[in-house]
């Protein structure tokens, strides 16, 4: 069978324009869904440093791409506790007051 066909591209991943935003360090968590939001933190942010925000990941590749970033990757869904970021962020958001209402 001899078919035509044409390549068409379905869809392209660019980094947001972050512009807006003039300051991360208002944001206690930042969640990424993707490696390439990743990407788009950096080239928005190229001085970014995590200090104290709280980085979520969803997905075992964005979970990778956070490490190799060398961010700490605070918060990882899904598992099997928490299937869902909501879930997880609500999970270490627990964690994180019992154990500083003992501090």
């Amino acid at each position: 069978m001899n078919l035509k066909y044409t390549k068409a591209i379905l869809y392209k991943t660019v980094s947001s324009d972050l512009s807006d935003i003039k300051n991360l360090k208002e944001y206690d968590i930042i969640a990424f869904y993707t490696p390439s939001g990743i990407k788009s933190l950096f080239q928005n942010f190229p001085d970014f440093v995590q200090d104290t925000t709280v980085i979520a990941a969803f997905g075992p590749a964005t979970a990778v791409a956070v490490e190799e970033a060398g961010l700490r990757l605070d918060i990882k869904a899904p598992t099997p506790q928490c299937p869902s970021m909501t879930m997880a962020i609500e999970e270490f958001i627990k964690r994180y007051n019992k154990e500083n209402k003992t501090k």
